[in-house]
């Protein structure tokens, strides 16, 4: 099948390389996507394949677009991020994910001039768009780059309000989740400043981004957070700490089951602590 795909290519007969590819996915994708690559030597050839490949009726097909646009940007920064940007609001899950995570591959190999472009993209009306954000901060965030911490951290905060289904469960319980593990000290500040909102979206993505595994380091400091966001009346919000509370308890045990019997001796909190104590 990769020497069909081969001879697809070769002969630029995109009806026969969809063919081969439908039998052969998503590795024959990942294949074909590298062969290109490596026989698009004319400038511009590159980008024009994949918009072609943009353009076609099967999903398969702008799959393969999407990942080809991590390696167009090179030759053609604009007009490949103008074409990733259709991509990532596709129908198609499969594309709009591909997309994404070429998004994600350009913000870290060239940070500050593609974040300049994604920082568009958070105000989309399309949800599908403002998720790619979201993916593409979780794939640029690295401990080693500080500098980048900042300014990923101001890109998502316009969209901790957003009640999206799509968004939201990228938002608290991934993407700030990483940007903790990454940079825990700066986004932990962000936190305590974003858990004074009466947003309940917005203490929802507080709460569920210290339910992830990098908050475990930070737990001490987690509970005072998680101990004012428990007084909320809020279902919505104080389901999200019970949530927390035995996340982080699975982890933590030692620092989160003390607070846990005591907050069963508080009115104000024995719902939070019972629902929690139920999965620890």
């Amino acid at each position: 099948m990769r020497a069909e795909i081969d001879r697809a290519i070769a002969a630029d007969h995109i009806e026969d390389l969809v063919r081969a590819l439908a039998e052969e996915r998503p590795a024959g994708i990942r294949f074909a996507a590298r062969r290109i690559v490596e026989t698009a030597s004319q400038d511009g050839a590159l980008l024009a394949r994949t918009a072609a490949w943009a353009q076609r009726p099967e999903a398969l097909a702008r799959q393969l677009a999407s990942i080809l646009c991590a390696h167009a940007y090179a030759d053609a920064p604009d007009p490949t991020l103008d074409l990733l940007f259709s991509l990532v609001g596709d129908e198609e899950a499969c594309v709009r994910e591909a997309a994404a995570e070429s998004a994600g591959q350009l913000l870290d190999a060239g940070f500050f001039p593609v974040l300049t472009r994604v920082e568009r993209w958070r105000n989309d009306p399309s949800p599908r768009v403002r998720h790619a954000v979201l993916v593409a901060v979780g794939r640029a965030a690295r401990r080693e780059r500080a500098e980048r911490a900042e300014p990923l951290l101001r890109l998502i905060a316009p969209l901790l309000k957003d009640r999206d289904p799509l968004v939201r469960r990228s938002l608290g319980p991934s993407a700030v989740a990483t940007l903790l593990q990454h940079y825990p000290s700066l986004t932990f500040e962000h936190l305590v400043q974003w858990s004074t909102s009466n947003d309940e979206q917005v203490l929802w993505n507080v709460a569920m981004a210290l339910a992830s595994p990098a908050a475990a380091d930070l737990a001490k400091k987690a509970l005072i957070v998680l101990r004012k966001l428990s007084l909320d009346e809020r279902r919505y919000v104080w389901r999200a700490v019970a949530t927390a509370m035995w996340k982080l308890g699975r982890k933590r045990p030692d620092v989160v089951r003390p607070e846990l019997a005591r907050w069963l001796l508080d009115e104000e909190r024995i719902a939070v602590a019972r629902a929690a104590l139920t999965y620890l």
